[in-house]
């Protein structure tokens, strides 16, 4: 038991070192601590995917490395800068020196068994088959960790839409309902037809390859049949039931069906095979006992429109990234609504272009309008629309008659204006879907994202009827490392703002402490305060500047710059946001004094004087 062991072998290690390490519960991370010779013990947090990072970068760089054997912080410190390429390795390298390095050390020993008793701390287990024992564990045990998915948190359901004794009335019903939840055109989409005839009447006999391309699976005929005309030598050979196909008027399906097995031919694999790959694996069908079922799989997939709402910086739009992150760039589109956006930017409208020589005025779709065609043309995908910022924009007018298609629990259509109804029929066919008897209706397939910032005081509020046709999901701030049900990992955690080479401090230790304040006053509330990822680094350190421009700026201009008790107040009177420049002097200056009025602690990055350490040591022997 892998977990078991390494757990075991890191707390016994834990009682004779003075750098802690524990392999968390979930999640697939390591958390390691400084020494706490400052009476200050601070965690930090590694996945087990850098650290193999790191051990595949010694084992590249393996000769470099075997030069200092011994542990020296400085050493270490510039080659982890220079070779490590786990941006959150490198950067906490520069920080955690001693504790980062103490903990792949500590990883080594344990995957090569070396026992507990000869473990050394200042001796780096540089072996090349060591290193490479370490990876190979460490990616069994990280093989262990099967974080959920965006898609695995929704629940799944099955629906069982059909069952059947008899294979032929299965396949016709079947039909029947692929029609009607993908249309006529893309059951159609690669037909053959060869010409055929039943008791002398001609007709086109419809085949799909590969998957029925052996036996007529439709019959297009002339005019209206009966049952007598659709049968020969005493057996109906087609249902009487015509299917209702838009492009083929008069079509019926086969009744030639078996459990035979063959490519091509009418069977029910080859049935379940065409299911399954025209509803992208919606659909299902299958047989047991002798009954043939078709089955609707993650019908509650359908997020149809949500808003996901919550304070600046929350990770509003990082949610929406997540559930899009799988989704074909085809299948997407994205927009940022702002007051100057209106419908015709929304929807399409006419614009002038040359055509020799001459001006013409021709309708030019946006983005709803794309997406919208495309959902309806290719039904057995789904299609995503993600709106940024939904409230800065005048939805009223954005949206127009639309927002009544909103409503997905009615069949409420609308008819769209003349530029709007001709550009659909071009691209969709007249009268087919998404057009059909001259009405819009949004499909099933098409789902709209939007994220709102609750600390914007929108130029357009929202009206309730808009509002109640929406999902809301709010997005809490999470001082925690992991987020509720412990399936992801917060990673604004491991953010360190740098105050300067040898301090810095943790940025969710600074907005959990300024959100308190921002929540204490009644005027303010918690729209206003920051969230996790107000403040995105490249890897997870935040510079001085990009604090004080971002963070700082904020807190001045949008939340405290007009509140009597203001914690820019606590730093001097009558202090405004000017006074944090120069930031090198002024601004650093400034911010400790608010840090020390908020109780935000700064760290010493100094990686507990390791030389100093070491003499103690020596003198103590």
């Amino acid at each position: 038991m892998i977990i078991e062991d390494i757990s075991a072998y890191l707390n016994d290690l834990n009682k004779i070192s003075r750098y802690k390490v524990i392999l968390n519960e979930e999640g697939g991370f390591l958390t390691f601590s400084n020494s706490g010779r400052r009476d200050s013990i601070k965690s930090f947090s590694l996945g087990i995917k850098a650290f193999i990072q790191m051990l595949e970068d010694i084992n590249s760089n393996i000769s470099v490395f075997q030069k200092q054997p011994l542990y020296d912080e400085h050493t270490w410190r510039d080659w982890g800068n220079t070779y490590f390429k786990d941006p959150t390795a490198n950067s906490m390298i520069t920080v955690q020196t001693r504790s980062q390095i103490s903990t792949l050390n500590k990883l080594i020993a344990w995957a090569n068994k070396v026992p507990v008793e000869k473990y050394d701390e200042k001796t780096i287990y540089l072996d090349k088959n060591f290193i490479t024992n370490t990876i190979e564990e460490l990616k069994k045990l990280l093989n262990l960790y099967k974080p959920k998915s965006e898609n695995s948190l929704k629940p799944s359901k099955t629906e069982i839409l059909l069952s059947e004794k008899e294979l032929k009335h299965f396949a016709f019903k079947s039909f029947k309902i692929l029609i009607d939840k993908f249309g006529s055109e893309e059951i159609i989409k690669k037909v053959r037809e060869n010409d055929s005839k039943i008791n002398d009447t001609p007709y086109a006999g419809l085949k799909i390859k590969p998957y029925f391309g052996s036996g007529n699976l439709i019959g297009v005929f002339d005019n209206p049949q009966n049952k007598q005309s659709l049968s020969s030598a005493n057996t109906a050979r087609f249902f009487e039931e015509d299917l209702g196909l838009n492009e083929y008027p008069n079509a019926y399906f086969t009744t030639q069906w078996g459990d035979v097995e063959g490519e091509g031919v009418l069977s029910f694999n080859n049935l379940q095979k065409f299911i399954s790959d025209l509803s992208n694996g919606v659909l299902e069908a299958f047989k047991n006992d002798g009954q043939y079922s078709l089955q609707s799989r993650n019908v509650s997939h359908e997020i149809l429109q949500t808003i996901f709402y919550g304070a600046p910086g929350t990770g509003k739009s990082h949610k929406i990234e997540s559930i899009l992150k799988d989704i074909p760039e085809k299948n997407k589109e994205r927009i940022t609504f702002h007051p100057e956006f209106d419908y015709s930017s929304f929807v399409g409208g006419y614009k002038p272009s040359t055509e020799e020589d001459e001006i013409k005025y021709k309708f030019v779709p946006q983005v709803f309008t794309k997406i919208y065609v495309a959902a309806w043309k290719n039904p057995q995908e789904n299609f995503y629309l993600a709106i940024e910022e939904i409230n800065r924009g005048n939805c009223a007018e954005i949206f127009g008659d639309l927002f009544q298609l909103l409503d997905r629990n009615s069949n409420y259509s609308i008819s769209p204006s003349k530029e709007l109804s001709e550009h659909l029929n071009r691209e969709l066919g007249e009268g087919k879907g998404g057009i059909e008897g001259g009405k819009m209706k949004l499909p099933r397939n098409l789902h709209i994202l939007a994220s709102m910032n609750t600390s914007d005081q929108s130029l357009f509020p929202m009206d309730s009827a808009f509002k109640r046709r929406w999902a809301w999901e709010y997005i809490p701030i999470n001082l925690e490392e992991y987020n509720e049900d412990r399936s992801q990992r917060n990673d604004s955690f491991s953010y360190i703002v740098i105050l300067d080479e040898n301090r810095s401090f943790k940025w969710i230790d600074f907005i959990g402490k300024a959100n308190e304040h921002i929540k204490r006053n009644p005027n303010l509330g918690s729209d206003k305060c920051i969230g996790n990822y107000f403040i995105k680094p490249n890897q997870i350190q935040i510079s001085l500047e990009e604090f004080i421009n971002k963070a700082i700026f904020y807190l001045w201009i949008d939340v405290f710059k007009d509140e009597e008790d203001s914690i820019f107040e606590q730093v001097a009177s009558r202090t405004s946001y000017e006074d944090f420049f120069p930031i090198a002097s002024n601004g650093k200056s400034n911010l400790e004094k608010l840090l020390e009025f908020l109780k935000v602690e700064v760290i010493n990055n100094t990686d507990d004087s390791v030389v100093a350490e070491e003499k103690e040591e020596t003198s103590e022997e």
